[in-house]
């Protein structure tokens, strides 16, 4: 006996019809929750170069880039594009496009001229070039030290203030 073309037909458009019938699409949900990271470096050496030469280094352990901002495990930033040299270290970094940088946990900064603190929160506003703690700190400076709570220091200025302090200065000069 001979199909005919018709039988063909009709016998291809039942059985589609019964896939689509009997097969439901799955449902796969996304298990990857809230945002996700554009980029992602382990053990890093990011250097900025701009027309003067290189302005600043970040090392890291690990970093993930989002849209709005970096977040790095162990970061080592180094700023060459100031007047003077300056060095940030923490356990935990992010900096964010508005060119905050929020740095926590373990907290040193070095400026090449021999200024340096260690608190355990801090916040570096680079267009405005302050540098704000959150908690205690302790502040060196040659033969100077402060501890105190809440440091606001003014790069630009050479301005600081703070809460409860205690140190020990050379008024002589």
């Amino acid at each position: 006996m001979a199909i005919s073309a018709n039988h063909f037909f009709i016998t291809l458009a039942l059985l589609l019809s019964a896939i689509l019938y009997f097969f439901k699409p799955m449902h796969v949900q996304d298990t990857v929750k809230g945002e996700v990271a554009q980029l992602e470096l382990h053990n890093f050496t990011l250097y900025e170069v701009g027309v003067d030469g290189l302005k600043d280094i970040m090392i890291g352990r690990h970093g993930l880039r989002y849209d709005n901002r970096i977040e790095v495990t162990d970061i080592d930033y180094t700023d060459s594009s100031r007047l003077l040299q300056n060095n940030l270290q923490a356990d935990f970094g992010v900096y964010n496009n508005k060119d905050l940088i929020t740095l926590e946990g373990n907290v040193r900064y070095y400026r090449e001229d021999g200024l340096k603190f260690n608190t355990n929160r801090a916040i570096i506003d680079q267009n405005r070039e302050t540098i704000t703690t959150v908690g205690p700190f302790t502040l060196e400076k040659l033969s100077e030290k402060a501890v105190g709570m809440d440091l606001f220091y003014d790069n630009k200025n050479g301005r600081s203030s703070a809460q409860d302090v205690t140190g020990l200065f050379d008024l002589t000069k």
